[in-house]
């Protein structure tokens, strides 16, 4: 019988007449690591591949948009023309003309832009700009009051008070001070397609949040003030989120806003998945929440897509590239 010793040196050799021999060999072996810390950095690697590819995955619908929105299917109603003008940042199409849900108003498109979140810079949706054709021919003309001399930069903040040339008394009317004069003559609408699934109780907390902060506005807090309606438009607001049904919004199906200046209120407005059909939410009737919430989308320092704003300001003045540059 072999003592220990023996059998540990006879071990040794079995073991290293089985290994093959390391000058024979053009591999190198490293040095074994503990199991623990091995277990640890496989998990954290798998983790952060899921975390990852998880992300890539909702990202998709931004970085491929494959929207076909319905409302090209109703563009022929607004005119002869149903030629479309893609978005250049998301080559979302939008019909160059809509109808009003009043069935009369006819509206074309300004410009479009595309809303994004700070986080990853992820896309949201993209949104249009529409205004009531003989205000926007007016508008275009310099013949609507305040739109006189415009250039683009009037609209872009940040916002100048006056200046010592052009409109009355040598004041120009710039930012959301210009665009409230727009609404006080023109129908608009501002029509929003998601570029990934999202929920109408997402939308509707997105505007609600708008509508607060415009409320907190020292202007918008006087005009209240003045019209002793603060209650009544705290109400509305109130009445206004239950406008929006719990349920979800697909990639591509549109929300849309039309607002009326002579009601001085906004329609929302849907379109059923299957038929395309109009479907209507509800109309937001207090004038002060209606303006405001068209405003915030031209607000001097938080509008959600400076990008619409931008290509707004440009179309305004048919700069080239714009919809109001293109014969339609």
């Amino acid at each position: 019988m072999l003592g220990r010793t023996a059998f540990r040196s006879a071990t040794q050799r079995a073991t290293a007449a089985a290994r093959p021999a390391l000058r024979a060999s053009h591999h190198w072996t490293a040095p074994r690591r503990p199991l623990g810390n091995l277990t640890f950095a496989a998990a954290a690697a798998a983790a952060a591949a899921v975390g990852v590819a998880y992300t890539l995955y909702e990202l998709k619908p931004e970085a491929f948009p494959t929207v076909v929105t319905p409302l090209l299917a109703e563009a022929a109603l607004a005119g002869p023309s149903t030629q479309v003008f893609v978005d250049p940042t998301t080559s979302t199409p939008f019909p160059h003309r809509l109808v009003a849900p009043d069935g009369k108003t006819h509206l074309r498109l300004v410009g479009t832009g595309v809303r994004t979140v700070s986080f990853l810079n992820i896309r949201v949706y993209t949104a249009a700009f529409y205004v009531s054709e003989p205000e926007l021919d007016a508008a275009l003309a310099g013949k609507l009051a305040g739109w006189e001399a415009y250039a683009p930069e009037r609209l872009l903040p940040p916002p100048l008070k006056k200046s010592t040339a052009g409109g009355e008394g040598g004041a120009l009317l710039r930012g959301e001070q210009l665009m409230d004069t727009l609404l006080e003559k023109a129908d608009t609408a501002v029509i929003i397609i998601p570029l990934r699934n999202t929920s109408l109780a997402h939308l509707r907390d997105g505007f609600s949040r708008a509508l607060v902060a415009r409320l907190k506005n020292p202007r918008v807090a006087d005009d209240l003030s003045a019209a002793s309606s603060s209650e009544a438009t705290g109400a509305a607001l109130v009445d206004f989120k239950s406008f929006f049904p719990n349920k979800n919004l697909a990639k591509g199906m549109p929300l849309e806003l039309y607002y009326s200046a002579k009601n001085r209120d906004v329609t929302f407005q849907l379109r059923n998945e299957k038929t395309r059909s109009a479907e209507v939410l509800g109309t937001l009737r207090d004038p002060v929440l209606s303006r405001e919430l068209m405003l915030s989308y031209f607000s001097d320092s938080a509008a959600p897509s400076p990008e619409l704003l931008k290509n707004v300001a440009m179309g305004m003045a048919r700069e080239p590239g714009s919809p109001t540059a293109i014969s339609t």
